[in-house]
């Protein structure tokens, strides 16, 4: 009997099929590291292209590069644009689309410098290098300048001629190999992230002539940093005459928290600086002039107190100088903002019970956010005329170009990770409430290990975000990624507790002064929730890792019941008074219970060490010395603790990381540790050998 050649060819590609799903294999950490990480996009003036970067790693080198590459709105295959063997970055159209800004450092460039590419090829003009780095280039309007930041030593700089510029690069280089290396402040802020503030920088906006690889500085008056970081958000009018930038208006010594204002910047530096925003006391950013240039919108929070409070989308109007909220109505924290290209209506992200949408709003901002795309996480979004682009990203998938279509689906135009997640047997993940504390319906998000099994035991990870007000969504992370947990052999859990964003400012205030509590009840609800769910969860086998206010919550579950196993607190807050050498000290004593000189008891209350006579569950502590969100202090203290009362406990200390853990060949020790830390305790069974470079491989 002669077999129909479609059923041969349907018996085939079902054989193909089966043969690719046997050689799945469990994500690892280095896959996370062989992945190649998409940056945020740049529409071409047409609408018709997109220009984006490409970041790679290299484990052995540990180190990374990016290059720029190019991709049709309509499709096709993306094209590379650049391939130096350096981190290019923050490309930028020229208004005829014939040119790219970018970033670069380069051959014998010592800092980042500005760079020209023609869109049609050839090799990219070095434009300009200073003695810092260059930030954000935009265009003018006309095509000849370019807008960029950067900082200066300001008692150096006067003419920014030849022998300012030699002065500049003379003390930066006495200060680099002085022998004295003391650090002197009076300021209550002297740190940020993983840098000292004591060298009095401060940051200048400067419009570059391409042509001529000239430059006049915008802001030559200011003597301190536009932000903590040094740089700042900034949009250039339609007619190319003003310039909107959030600057910090809190002068030194900072004995307060900043304040962001939206200062307007006249780009001939005929006039100084005006503040559009003089009557706010909280965070005014990320200014967005209107097409017709007629005002513009940006986002503000009523005060700097870091307690939940949501960030509102206000409107400056040029003519008057009036300032109105625009969603003040609305219970959303916006993040993005980008006019449609008539005009027309606002195009927003905001975080939205554990995803993170694309919303559309009347200019006027009447009537609710429209959802136009909603799910997943959508980043990074960019508008010309009709043509919306963004980075998606989801639990299962690393972000990947997207385009929005007029029905609210979106097409993806890159996938430069297709290969290697086909590889990936991952485990499936879904959405559940449950009752929380004060009866709240609490949602988290549950992933299932590879081959989950109802008929066998697993045990449970009760992952606790930071923030504390951040969100758990549906997103792809490098770093706590729920996939590489699962691919253990647990069932990983995340829970949007109270105080988390994306469930409304009521939701997100709901902790200030209580840290503790109603977080507490809402994981242990949900554990109790997913131990009736899910019948084959082992009681027994249950453990609880957090960083930063995770490993808080680390710490106060530590204190506060034996039920896990196990626990690991990665760069935890574990001491109330300890946070006081915070990098941003100024939000923590309004929001921690209370102060070492007022409500002592309050404070003492909320405090983790606090509850130290009830320590008993093995705790990994982890922390980076160069972390000065959470000073790795606090790990030692917690660690010094654990062993004096001889509680079984490891510490682990990266000397180069900050608040995260960010070199490859550190990154992958790190998970080592704490999935050999869940194998010793809850009997999982790690993802990847010991690394070869770990001090105690064998």
């Amino acid at each position: 009997m002669k077999i129909p050649r479609a059923l041969i060819a349907f018996s085939l590609m079902l054989a193909a099929a089966f043969a690719a799903a046997a050689e799945k294999r469990p994500i690892t950490p280095q896959d996370l590291w062989a992945m190649k990480r998409v940056g945020g996009p740049a529409l071409s003036p047409d609408g018709k292209e997109v220009v984006f970067t490409v970041q790679e790693w290299s484990v052995e080198k540990n180190r990374s590069t990016s290059n720029l590459w190019l991709v049709a709105v309509a499709g096709g295959e993306p094209r590379r644009l650049t391939t130096a063997a350096t981190s290019d970055s923050s490309p930028a159209w020229s208004p005829d689309g014939s040119r790219i800004a970018f970033l670069s450092k380069r051959g014998d460039d010592e800092n980042n410098a500005l760079y020209v590419l023609r869109r049609d090829g050839g090799e990219a003009e070095k434009i300009l290098e200073l003695p810092y780095g260059l930030a954000t280039p935009q265009w003018m309007p006309d095509g000849k300048s370019v807008v960029v930041q950067t900082r200066v030593i300001p008692e150096l700089v006067g003419k920014w001629d030849k022998a300012d510029i030699a002065a500049m690069k003379k003390e930066i280089k006495r200060r680099k190999d002085s022998k004295m290396t003391a650090k002197v402040t009076e300021n209550r802020q002297y740190r940020y992230w993983d840098a000292w503030l004591t060298d009095n920088l401060a940051s200048r906006l400067l419009i570059v002539d391409v042509a001529a690889r000239a430059f006049r500085d915008l802001t030559p008056s200011r003597d301190y940093l536009f932000s903590n970081s040094g740089d700042a958000a900034f949009d250039i009018a339609p007619d190319g005459q003003s310039i909107a930038v959030t600057m910090n208006t809190t002068r030194p010594p900072f004995r307060d928290d900043h304040n962001g204002d939206i200062y307007l910047v006249a780009a001939d530096g005929a006039s100084e600086p005006r503040n559009l925003t003089p009557e706010s006391k909280g965070g005014d950013g990320t200014p967005v002039f209107s097409p017709d240039g007629k005002f513009l919108v940006f986002t503000r929070t009523p005060t700097v107190s870091h307690n939940g409070e949501s960030r509102r989308v206000w409107r400056h109007d040029l003519a008057t100088g009036k300032n109105t909220a625009l969603t003040a109505q609305h219970d959303w924290s916006f993040d993005e903002i980008k006019f449609s290209g008539d005009g027309a209506h606002l195009w927003l992200t905001a975080e939205e019970k554990g995803v993170l949408p694309i919303f559309r709003l009347a200019l006027d901002g009447s009537g609710p956010p429209i959802p136009m795309f909603k799910e997943a996480t959508a980043t990074s979004i960019d508008v010309v005329g009709r043509t919306v682009v963004f980075l998606k990203d989801s639990s299962n998938r690393p972000a990947e170009l997207f385009t929005l279509n007029g029905d609210g689906s979106a097409k993806a135009l890159t996938r430069f990770n297709e290969k290697l997640m086909a590889q990936l047997d991952l485990g499936k993940q879904e959405s559940y409430w449950f009752k929380g504390a004060n009866g709240a319906d609490i949602h988290g998000w549950l992933v299932y290990p590879p081959g989950f099994d109802t008929d066998r035991k697993y045990p449970l990870v009760q992952l606790m975000h930071g923030g504390p007000h951040t969100m758990n969504r549906d997103s792809w992370s490098y770093r706590w990624n729920t996939q590489v947990f699962a691919a253990t052999g647990a069932v990983v859990t995340w829970v949007n507790r109270h105080g988390s964003t994306g469930f409304g400012e009521k939701f997100a205030m709901s902790i200030v002064n209580e840290w503790g509590d109603k977080p507490f009840e809402d994981i242990m609800r949900s554990t109790d929730f997913l131990l009736k769910k899910l019948p084959n969860l082992d009681p027994d086998r249950m453990a609880a890792a957090g960083a930063s206010y995770g490993g808080y919550m680390a710490a106060w579950v530590l204190g506060h019941t034996d039920r896990f196993r196990c626990i690991i607190d990665h760069a935890g807050v574990n001491n109330s008074y300890a946070q006081y050498g915070s990098d941003v000290p100024h939000g923590f004593p309004r929001v921690m219970g209370g102060k070492p000189w007022d409500n002592l008891e309050g404070m003492q209350r909320q405090n983790p060490l606090f509850y130290a006579k009830h320590f008993k569950t093995p705790t990994l502590v982890i922390h980076g010395e160069l972390d000065y969100r959470v000073p790795y202090y606090q790990g030692l203290e917690l660690y010094g603790i654990l062993q004096a009362m001889g509680v079984p406990s490891r510490l682990v200390v990266y000397p180069n990381e900050n608040h995260w853990i960010l070199t490859p060949q550190n990154a992958i020790h790190w998970h080592w540790e704490m999935q050999d830390w869940l194998a010793r305790h809850i009997g999982v069974k790690p993802a990847l050998a010991r690394p070869s470079f770990d001090p105690e491989a064998k």
